[in-house]
């Protein structure tokens, strides 16, 4: 996920808002403002009648008190039902906003029904204004949307006005106005709209610049490098260390699809990811430096910058691995998954996506370890049941250990030395140890069929290192080798192997990834404009 190597243009890939879509930051911010929002009106609207009740017991009689009672239980009623939407997370924040635009549209229908249940003299001139325009103003305030969805609801409260006074009007039987006291009523109305549609496309500009240029403790985001099943990297710079990182946070459109539950489980997974790689001190395993939550409430956490490409990028791009150099990478992958083992963790989506051969000052083909999204620890409890939320993977098909597709509760180190297996078998091949077509039949494969040995295939892989390979493909964990200790001890004693040395790994990086990241990064910010260079999420 941290491949910066295939360095694209980041003005492509900063997200840009639609015309319907609210950036997930904000449907956070404006999700909990309609809660608030809601209950203030509810206060507001018991505040005012009371008060009306007092100053003018008139009011009673001059009004239609049945049309009044009605129009003051449904507001309580949307009030009462939104707070009890959001406290609860019985829906996606995302539609609370929807339903937040009925919400809008009801109680600007609500303050006309309680003003036209007057019968207005029709001959007198109209005084004063509307209430659904200081209810307008207040939405296009309190709550920017985004702008199609903000016209949408801007419209229908204006709409909301002769709605309600059509009603009344065959309700009670009100001698109708004349057009031009309407339009005095109605007019102000559709000039507030208009206004506040241009302010809420301003306020949300504003914000979704404010977004782009958000600080994630001492780290400014720069742009995207990719993407996840669950989680999104960024390319961000310590403001005071001028230090180049990776920060990860959770994507946006995962926590949009999600309830408040299982918000909550996503968000604690992440942050359980980011304990698990912090504990971890094998040079071999990404490094953590910082933790932490924005001021909306979103995790992220900060890695080093890789200058490297991904195993799976390199052999689609230049082919399978000289032997030699496949054994110094499963070493290092070793010695990570060593120190993980021993500490009770299992990685559990050991693969080349998550496997990346850096550049490490001056030293090539240093191999780093990502992503414990998926680690298993020895904590019980519901912090254990994290890992397998409804919908959620437990590792990839092409590298998954039969004990993990066959379901089985006891999983222990030697499900990640199965996926290292097929990871060799990949690098040493350019193929996957099962070919199949669907995620099941793959699945079905590492728990049925035998593997086929590199060199029946014919590729040339030294006998120890495929016996080794083959060893860690085998089915029974209790037939492979015993733990990532004993792996990198039989790699380390094979006599066959075929150099790899230092200085053919700087002539390999020199001809194929001449330029560094850094390299890459400064020439791609020379081409862009200086309001490209800061993303959101």
């Amino acid at each position: 996920m941290q491949v910066v190597r295939a360095a694209t243009n980041p003005s492509q890939q900063t997200p840009s808002p639609a015309g319907f879509r609210l950036p997930q930051a904000l449907i956070e911010k404006n999700a909990d403002r309609l809660c608030w929002i809601s209950i203030l009106c509810g206060v507001t609207t018991v505040a005012l009648l009371a008060m009306e009740g007092f100053l003018q017991p008139e009011f009673e009689t001059a009004f239609q008190l049945a049309s009044i009672q009605w129009t003051i239980a449904g507001i309580l009623f949307l009030t009462t039902s939104f707070i009890a939407i959001q406290h609860f997370g019985l829906v996606r924040k995302e539609v609370l906003l929807d339903l937040g635009i009925a919400f809008q549209v009801s109680i600007a229908f609500s303050i006309a029904m309680f003003e036209t249940t007057f019968n207005w003299n029709p001959n007198l001139p109209v005084l004063g204004h509307s209430g659904v325009a200081i209810w307008l103003a207040l939405c296009g305030l309190l709550l920017p949307n985004a702008p199609l969805k903000a016209a949408l609801a801007a419209i229908l409260s204006v709409l909301a006005w002769p709605a309600a006074y059509g009603l009344n009007l065959y309700l009670h039987g009100f001698t109708p106005l004349p057009w031009n006291r309407l339009l005095i009523w109605i007019g102000p109305l559709l000039l507030v709209a208009v206004w506040m549609y241009v302010l809420n496309a301003r306020i949300f500009a504003m914000q979704w610049k404010q977004l782009k240029a958000e600080e994630l403790g001492s780290y400014r985001l720069d742009y995207l490098i990719g993407k996840g099943g669950m989680g999104e990297v960024w390319r961000a710079r310590h403001t005071m260390l001028a230090r180049d990182a990776a920060v990860k946070l959770i994507r946006g459109d995962v926590l949009a699809g999600a309830t408040g539950r299982q918000e909550t489980l996503i968000r604690q997974r992440f942050e359980r990811e980011a304990r698990a790689t912090a504990s971890l001190r094998s040079p071999h395993t990404v490094a953590l430096y910082d933790f932490g939550r924005t001021g909306d409430n979103t995790f992220y956490y900060v890695m080093e910058l890789l200058d490297g490409i991904d195993l799976q990028t390199m052999v689609d791009q230049y082919g399978p691995m000289h032997a030699g150099r496949v054994a110094k990478l499963m070493l290092g992958i070793a010695a990570s998954l060593n120190e993980a083992h021993k500490a009770g963790m299992i990685h559990r989506d050991i693969k080349p996506k998550n496997l990346v051969l850096a550049k490490l000052g001056l030293e090539y083909d240093f191999i780093k370890v990502l992503d414990f999204g998926l680690v298993k620890s020895k904590l019980v409890g519901e912090e254990s049941q994290l890992l397998t939320m409804e919908g959620s993977a437990t590792g990839t098909p092409a590298y998954m250990p039969p004990e993990i597709a066959m379901g089985s509760k006891t999983v222990d180190g030697r499900a990640d030395l199965y996926s290292l297996g097929c990871v060799a078998y990949f690098l040493l091949t350019g193929r996957l140890v099962f070919d199949e077509p669907t995620h099941t039949a793959m699945a079905l494969a590492h728990v049925q069929k035998a593997p086929i040995p590199p060199s029946e295939l014919g590729f040339k892989v030294p006998a120890g290192l495929e016996a080794i390979v083959m060893q860690l493909l085998a089915k029974d964990p209790n037939d492979r080798i015993a733990s990532a200790e004993e792996l990198h001890r039989q790699i380390r004693n094979l006599k066959d192997l075929p150099k790899w040395c230092e200085d053919a790994a700087k002539d390999w990086w020199r001809h194929h990834l001449p330029e560094s990241a850094a390299a890459v990064k400064a020439k791609v910010e020379d081409e862009m404009p200086t309001s490209a260079v800061a993303a959101s999420l």
